[in-house]
This record gives C-alpha cells, sequence and structure tokens, in this order.
C-alpha cells in the first residue's frame, strides 16, 4: 500500500494493474480494500475530520457542502481509472473475439458477448469476458492487465475526477457528467476510444496469428453449444443438473455459495470434477484453487443457477 501512493502517476497504474493479476484468484479484494479504506489510499481533512482512504475521502467529500470538487489523489484510484478498459478496451476486445470466430458460429457466441458486454458497461462486472481469454491466452489477460493499469495513469494524469468504485456507464453519467466539466468526463469518451483501438487490434492480430481458441473458433462449439442448450435448461437459463452432474453430483459437494459472477464450492474429490463438461454447459471458466476448493464462472445469471442447483440438490437429499 505504501509503495502505490508513493510511487506517483504510476501508484494509480500498480493498482489497477495489481487488481486485475489479483482477480481470477478472488484476491483482488484485499488490495481494493487496502486503497480505498485505509492510509494506502491516502489521508485528507474533509469538513474538519480527518479521513483515510480513496474511497472513504471520495464519498465524504460528496457529502461535505462546503467542498467544491473532488481530490484528484483519491479518484486516481476509483471509477475513473476502469473506465478506458471497461467502457473502451473490453467492447473491442469483444469485438475482435466475434470477428475472429468461425462465421458459422458467430450467431451462437453472439449472446455470450453481449451478456458479458451489459455486465462489463452497466454493471461494471468484468469476469464474463475476461474469463473468454484467460484461460486459452494467459498472456493477452496480462497485456489487459497492464493496459487497465495504465488506463488509472492516464486518467490521473489527466486530471480527470470521476469517484466511486465500478467504473461503468452509471458511474460516468452519475459522478462525472452530472458533476460537471470540472470532473473532465469530457476525456473519457476519448481515452476509451483509443483503447477501443487498440484493444480490438491487439487481440485481433494475437487470436489470428497463434490460432487461439477462443470462442467460435474450434469447430465443435456449435456441437457443443447444442447439446448444452438441448439438455432443458431451467429458468436461469442453464443447464444445472448437467452442471451438477459435472461437478461430481449432490454426494461430492461439500459447501456451495456464490459471487457476484462465480460459484464458490468445495468439493470432496476434485477428480470428480469434469472441467470440459462445465464449459459445455456455459461455464466462462473453471478455477481450481486447491484439492478441495475451486470456482466456476458463470456470469451475472450465477445467483439463479446457485438456487437452482441447491433446490435440486435438496431433492436429491431428501
Amino acid at each position: 500500500g505504501h509503495i502505490i501512493n508513493s510511487a506517483g502517476d504510476f501508484g494509480p497504474m500498480i493498482f489497477g494493474t495489481g487488481e486485475r493479476l489479483l482477480l481470477p484468484f478472488g484476491l483482488h479484494h484485499i488490495l481494493v480494500a487496502l486503497i480505498r479504506f485505509t492510509e494506502a489510499g491516502g489521508t485528507q481533512e474533509v469538513c474538519g475530520h480527518t479521513v483515510s482512504g480513496a474511497l472513504t475521502i471520495f464519498q465524504a467529500q460528496l457529502s461535505c457542502p462546503t467542498t467544491h470538487g473532488f481530490s484528484e489523489s483519491a479518484t486516481r484510484f476509483l471509477s475513473q481509472g476502469k473506465m478506458p478498459a471497461f467502457l473502451g478496451g473490453l467492447p473491442g476486445a469483444a469485438l475482435a473475439m466475434y470477428h475472429c470466430a468461425r462465421p458459422e458460429n458467430r450467431p451462437k457466441i453472439k449472446g455470450l458477448l453481449i451478456s458479458g458486454l451489459i455486465a462489463c458497461v452497466v454493471g461494471g462486472t468484468t469476469e464474463p469476458l475476461e474469463f473468454l481469454f484467460l484461460f486459452v491466452a494467459p498472456v493477452l489477460y496480462v497485456i489487459h492487465a497492464l493496459l487497465t493499469g495504465l488506463g488509472f495513469t492516464i486518467m490521473a494524469i489527466l486530471g480527470v475526477t470521476i469517484g466511486n468504485t465500478d467504473g461503468n456507464i452509471i458511474d460516468f453519467v452519475v459522478f462525472g457528467i452530472l458533476h460537471g466539466l470540472s470532473t473532465k468526463w469530457y476525456l473519457v469518451p476519448v481515452v476509451a476510444a483509443i483503447w477501443f483501438a487498440v484493444y480490438y487490434l491487439i487481440f485481433r492480430f494475437a487470436i489470428t496469428r497463434f490460432n487461439l481458441k477462443t470462442p467460435g473458433r474450434e469447430a465443435e462449439i456449435a456441437t457443443s453449444i447444442e447439446k448444452a442448450i438441448a439438455g432443458a435448461p431451467g429458468k436461469s437459463g442453464y443447464n444445472v443438473p448437467a452442471i451438477l452432474a459435472a461437478l461430481g453430483g449432490t454426494e461430492n459437494i461439500v459447501s456451495l455459495d456464490n459471487c457476484i459472477t462465480r460459484l464458490r464450492l468445495s468439493v470432496k474429490d476434485m477428480s470428480l470434477v469434469d472441467v470440459q463438461a462445465l464449459k459445455d454447459n456455459r461455464a466462462i471458466g473453471v478455477v481450481q484453487l486447491n484439492q478441495h476448493n475451486l470456482q466456476v464462472v458463470i456470469g451475472p445469471q450465477v445467483q439463479s443457477v446457485k438456487d437452482e442447483m441447491v433446490g435440486l440438490m435438496n431433492t436429491v437429499q431428501a
């Protein structure tokens, strides 16, 4: 935290890149909390009170009637830094993946990419798009992490002051446009457009040059998707019985929970988990943390999938 706060204009880049690199392991919350709520994110006096943490400072200034504008040293770690990648870069990557897919598979992956785009741009939830290339091209994910961090630094250097946490279009409007030109919100679309082009060119080149198996690149994707759809999906739109079977069945699951985009599970025997079957049933990715704990990346519908799975498990146990 001290390194980030004392690194000047490169501090936001270290933070933004570090958050992306830790995200696949679920450890990004530690770094985020450190910067948002402790002295590592800065300390300022707001309305006569000493406040620590980038987000805490921003919220204090937001509610202080005598404060005009927001602290650049606080907002440099907040929403504005994510916007180049979230509103420009990842949509560019999604378009590149669509264009690089086999023509016969494009209609089948369109829904996957569009839902990921909505989650990213509107909700600020990036995993549905990021996990489409993380496992097939880790180097692309590292490049994405570096470009995300660079976006943080560029926004800070330009003097943009848009706070909050999500980096989505809602934050852009509510905490940028609606707070007037002093936030320099008008620079966000410019930088986001540049990031869109950079991501598109990098992803399209890498996918075609190295024949990366991003969605729609494999000839058998049609069979896999049709097989998953044919399995009578429930209200969530997923074939939950097939997902449960791919996890080794009810008797193999010790605990089941979820976050915004992932199922978090503990299992008795990891060898019973069929990763390919999970992907065939529309799991975006599978992260095996150790011999008994794993995460299955579903996307925005994860709560519905989890609820259906719990109901199915209770029925089996009864």
